[in-house]
Formats: C-alpha cells, sequence, structure tokens
C-alpha cells in the first residue's frame, strides 16, 4: 500500500513538472522576457536662464549619476540583497556616501519601482569602479543626467537661485505632478519661482538588459518619447549692470543693492552679500559645506534685497516731507518754530541731530539737502502716525512689493493697531519724532527702498518691480499690475520734492553720487543698529529729466550711507548712463508729467557736506 501511495505521489509530481515545463511555458517566456525589458526614464533638460540681452545665466550640461535600478520581477530579493552588509557596504563606498543613507534610498526605490540616483556628477575613476564591480553591485547603474551650470558663478547668485535634489517633503507635495526622487528641482530665487516652466518633462525609452540590470539594446518595437526641454526664461537683468553693482558692493561684507528701471519697475540688478556660488549646488555638496552656508553668521543663501528688513534711516525723509506736503503742514520755503543748535528737547528728553554744530534755521528743501533731524522731528509731531503711515503704503512701503521671487518680506510701517498689540495701548514717547527721521519700528527691505525711490522719479506713479522678462514659449506671460495705485500729488510738490533730492546729491550729503553733466537726485541714510555699528543708505535715480534708473543701497555696520553708499550707486550710473549699457529711446511704459521737468533745473555746486 505505502509503494502505491509513493507512486500515485511520484506520478503527480511528474504531471507537475509537465505541466510546468509544457502547458506554462509561454507565460514563463513571458515572464523571463520582462525581467530583461525595462523602462528608463530620459531626464528632461531645465530651461535655460538668460539675461535681457540674451547673455546665459544658467543652463545644462552633461553629467553621469550612479544610480540603483530596481527590477519589476527582482524587487524584493533586491531588496533583501541591499540590505546584506557586503553589498550595502560595497556601494556605499562607491558612491562615498553613509551606508544608512543608500540603504533608504535603495529600499524606497524598490518600494515605488523608480530609480535612486545615488551619487550624483560622479567622477570617472568612480564610474569604472562601477562598471568594474557591477557583478557584485546588482542593480547599480551609471546614467546620463544634465545638471544645472552658473557660467557667471557667484554673479547674481540669491537673484537666480540654485537647483537641487528633491527631499521628501517636496516630493510628497509633487508627487502627482510627475515627480520622482532624484528629480532636480528649483530651491531659491528664480529657479524655485519659475519651476514649473523651468522644468520640462521627462522621455521614456525601454531597453533590453542582461541578468545584471546593465543595458544591451533598445527595445525595437515602440519608438521612445524623447524628452521635452524646460521653457528658457529672459530677466530684465542688465549683465552689465548687475557686474557694476557687484563690483561696486565689492568691499561690503553684508548688505544689498538694487538697480530698477523706474519706468516700468524691471529690475535691472540686485546684489546680496555675501554670495555664494551656485555650481556648488550642482557638483553635489557636501553635509559639513551645507552647515557652513546655513548656520554662519552671514547666510549667503539668503537674499537680503527681499527677505532682510532694515531702518531706513533718513531716507524715509523723503516720505516725511511728501507727507507734510501733502496734508498742507508745510512748503517748500517752511521754516519751523525750532531752529537747529545739535538737539531738539521733547518730553523731557533731548533728541540730537546728526550734526551736532546744528543748520541753523532752516527751510523744507534745505533740511532735506543737509538731512536736518530737527526739522523732520517736528514734521513727524505734526503729522501724527495715520497720515505718516499713509503716505509711507503709497509708495511701497510696509507691504510686499509683489515682485516674482519667493519669499519677500513685507517689512513693517508700523500703525496704532500694531502699538496697540505691541505694546498693549501705549505708544512710546518719541515714537513719532523717530519716525519722522526713519528710525524707531520702521522696517524696509532694500527693493522697496528702489520701489519708493521710482514711485518720487515717476511723480507718484507705481509699477510692479519684477526680474522677469519673457518666457519662450509661453506668449500668454505677462507682469502683473502694481498693488497700489501709486500718489496723487500737486505738480508743485513733486516739483520740490524732485528739486530737494537734486540738491542732496549736488550740493548735500550726497555728493558722492555727482555725474558731469548729468543730473542725479539722491538721499543718504545712517540706520541705528542695537546689534552693531551703524547701517549707512542710499537711494537714487537719474537722469532727473527723464529717469531711467532708481537705486537703492544698502551696507551693514558701514557709517554714514554719503560716504559709503553713494560711490557705489555712482559707479553703477557711469556705467548705465556714460557707457550707454540701456537703450536712450524714450521707454514705452513712462507717461510722464512734463511739467515736472522744468522744476528740475541745476543746483549750485558747492562743497559736499560729510555725514548723513
Amino acid at each position: 500500500m505505502l509503494a502505491g501511495v509513493a507512486l500515485a505521489g511520484f506520478a503527480l509530481v511528474l504531471l507537475g513538472l509537465l505541466r510546468l515545463q509544457v502547458v506554462q511555458h509561454d507565460e514563463l517566456s513571458r515572464l523571463a522576457e520582462q525581467n530583461r525589458i525595462r523602462l528608463d526614464v530620459l531626464r528632461a533638460p531645465r530651461g535655460a536662464i538668460r539675461d535681457r540681452f540674451g547673455r546665459l545665466l544658467a543652463d545644462n550640461q552633461p553629467s553621469f549619476d550612479i544610480v540603483f535600478r530596481p527590477m519589476p520581477a527582482e524587487s524584493l530579493s533586491r531588496s533583501r540583497a541591499a540590505i546584506h552588509s557586503d553589498w550595502l557596504l560595497r556601494v556605499a563606498s562607491l558612491v562615498q556616501d553613509d551606508t544608512v543613507v543608500v540603504k533608504r534610498r535603495v529600499q524606497e526605490a524598490n518600494r515605488t519601482g523608480q530609480t535612486a540616483v545615488l551619487r550624483r556628477n560622479a567622477p570617472y575613476s568612480v564610474m569604472a569602479a562601477v562598471e568594474e564591480m557591477r557583478a557584485d553591485v546588482p542593480g547599480v547603474d551609471v546614467q546620463v543626467a544634465p545638471i544645472r551650470r552658473y557660467p557667471e558663478g557667484t554673479l547674481g547668485a540669491q537673484l537666480l537661485g540654485y537647483a537641487g535634489e528633491i527631499n521628501d517633503q517636496e516630493l510628497e507635495k509633487r508627487a502627482e505632478a510627475g515627480y520622482r526622487m532624484g528629480d532636480l528641482i528649483g530651491k531659491t530665487g528664480v529657479e524655485r519661482k519659475y519651476e514649473e516652466m523651468l522644468r520640462g518633462q521627462d522621455g521614456a525609452e525601454f531597453v533590453v538588459v542582461n541578468a545584471m540590470g546593465k543595458r544591451v539594446s533598445t527595445l525595437s518595437e515602440g519608438p521612445p518619447r524623447p524628452p521635452i526641454p524646460g521653457h528658457d526664461v529672459t530677466l530684465t537683468i542688465d549683465l552689465d549692470i548687475q557686474r557694476a553693482l557687484e563690483e561696486g558692493m565689492a568691499g561690503v561684507q553684508h548688505g544689498a543693492a538694487v538697480a530698477m528701471d523706474p519706468r516700468d519697475g524691471a529690475i535691472l540688478a540686485m546684489v546680496s552679500k555675501p554670495v555664494f556660488d551656485p555650481n556648488e549646488f550642482s557638483r553635489g555638496i557636501t553635509f559639513a559645506r551645507w552647515r557652513e552656508l546655513t548656520a554662519g553668521g552671514g547666510n549667503p543663501l539668503l537674499n537680503r534685497a527681499i527677505q532682510s528688513a532694515y531702518p531706513p534711516g533718513s531716507t524715509f525723509k523723503v516720505v516725511t516731507m511728501l507727507a507734510g506736503m501733502q496734508n498742507g503742514l508745510v512748503e517748500a520755503g517752511t521754516h519751523l518754530p525750532t531752529s537747529c543748535s545739535g538737539g531738539y528737547f521733547y518730553g523731557g528728553r533731548r533728541f540730537g541731530c546728526w550734526d551736532k554744530r546744528g543748520h541753523g534755521s532752516v527751510d523744507l528743501l534745505t533740511a532735506l539737502q543737509f538731512s536736518c533731524d530737527v526739522y523732520f522731528y517736528q514734521l513727524g509731531l505734526r503729522l501724527g502716525l495715520d497720515r505718516l503711515q499713509s503716505i509711507a503704503r503709497a509708495v511701497g512701503l510696509g507691504e510686499k512689493t509683489g515682485i516674482d521671487l519667493p519669499a519677500e518680506t513685507r517689512g513693517l510701517v508700523p500703525t496704532k493697531e500694531w502699538y496697540e498689540k505691541r505694546f498693549k495701548g501705549y505708544m512710546p514717547k518719541g515714537a513719532l519724532l523717530n519716525l519722522g527721521i526713519g528710525q524707531g519700528e520702521l522696517l524696509v527691505s532694500p527693493l522697496q527702498l528702489a520701489l519708493m525711490t521710482s514711485v518720487v522719479a515717476n511723480g507718484g506713479r507705481a509699477v510692479r518691480p519684477h526680474v522677469v522678462m519673457k518666457v519662450q514659449g509661453v506668449p500668454e506671460f505677462k507682469i502683473e499690475k502694481p498693488n497700489e495705485p501709486g500718489l496723487e500729488a500737486s505738480p508743485e510738490i513733486w516739483a520740490a520734492v524732485h528739486e530737494a533730492m537734486r540738491r542732496v546729491v549736488d550740493a548735500g550729503t550726497g555728493g558722492g553720487a555727482r555725474l558731469p553733466g548729468i543730473g542725479v537726485a539722491g538721499k543718504t541714510g545712517t540706520a541705528q543698529n542695537p546689534h552693531g555699528n551703524d547701517h549707512a543708505l542710499f537711494i537714487c535715480y537719474a537722469p532727473t529729466d527723464e529717469p531711467r534708473i532708481a537705486i537703492a543701497v544698502v551696507a551693514e555696520n558701514s557709517g554714514h550711507g554719503g560716504s559709503v553708499c553713494a560711490p557705489i550707486a555712482a559707479r553703477v550710473l557711469r556705467r548705465v548712463l556714460l557707457g550707454d549699457s540701456l537703450a536712450t529711446a524714450p521707454h514705452p511704459a513712462a507717461k510722464r508729467d512734463t511739467s515736472r521737468a522744468s522744476a528740475r533745473g541745476a543746483a549750485t555746486d558747492t562743497t559736499e557736506a560729510a555725514g548723513d
């Protein structure tokens, strides 16, 4: 009986083998064929970034990545192999990374079926080692991939931003948009803001691979889907002006500067110090270097032009002057009751003027020309908070400008509600005096200062700051309208403000920005800094008859705006107005009130005043 059972069992085994070999032959062959065919993703290159004249600021170059490619029928076994210490140690040694990182990426690749990048931009020595050890590290392969290249290095780094490998949080948010592990994504600047346009559409092709996962050939059936490159983006930046501004800021350790076309808000140059080289992120940045960039006090990844806020100092006196005239409190020739003897007493406290010798009895235009604090203390008190902050907001302060860059600060123009919340209904004694000269709780970004200067240069017409001029292949791309309508004031008021700012440069505290034969209007500033030396500031626009450029410069812990920042602006003005970097033809966006031009005659050139 036992022999019969054994015989029957043996017969069943034979039947099973026969069925396996004959009946399921076609199915097994199909599965085997599937194991030899792999879908490879063809990475799409990002769009290029160029300046307004087409000069290259960012593009791509080929590189080689070391990747792990899971095979559909072998995912489980591959996952187990990866956990094996020998395999893991060999791969980690090849790509020169931590075993924990490699293990996590391989496991994620097996879970999702997506290729995992183990090392970007690998040198030839690493690629050769992979080829030599391929039999010992199944699944590891070399993949051609485009990486970002920034030919100008540190030039405009914070403005351009950089692209880096997508992280887990970004992948979770963008998985439905087709992003995968190892994809590049814009992290900061233009690269981030215009990610959807710069990013192309990846292609794909079926390839035949051997048992080790190495590509043998392309599958003849079914043509590959080629990748579609991203859209090229043309910036408003003029590379010549950017270089001039960078050169001017070379001696500034921390600070920022912005050059803007006041006619339409186009950013011509933007500098933030200290700088960094975005190519570092393309080549593959180490954790130690990342810590240097982010943990140090300088924080070069921060775009100080739009993300940092400073007290405007005496540059804000232009706003105080506008507010006083707009509300009928002063006129161009108005002398206020208390003349300047070097200080002003209020509430039992003395508020000093920057010039301890005093300015004597001065009218409004002379007060701005020589930046008399005592005059603007009194004007701030007369105005009150509501009227002062209203004009400040009308010229672009206290709110985001709406520039097409990420993470812009709104700054701070305090209101009564703000003081009630911050100080529980108590407004500090002397707050209006400080606000009148641009101190106290006021905070503005360098970009906001440039916008304010542009609004003043335009006689109140607001513009929208922007860094992108056009996007190739996107004809519907356009710049949004400004957030605010600007400031309506009489021609007489604008004429007085323009004349006073012209005097600042011709015969006042801003003499460092004078140009031969060209009218320049400006205002210096020195902002008190509770954490160190004073900040230096300067704003200007030129030419005064038909403004084509507005500039704001902030140098942290650097002293006086007239001596530090005005010469930086002058360097840019010389490049633009004497080097003809910008076209001299009338700008199509400009709608000027010709009644203003006559009030901008040249002032007498006298000795330069020192200080603020």
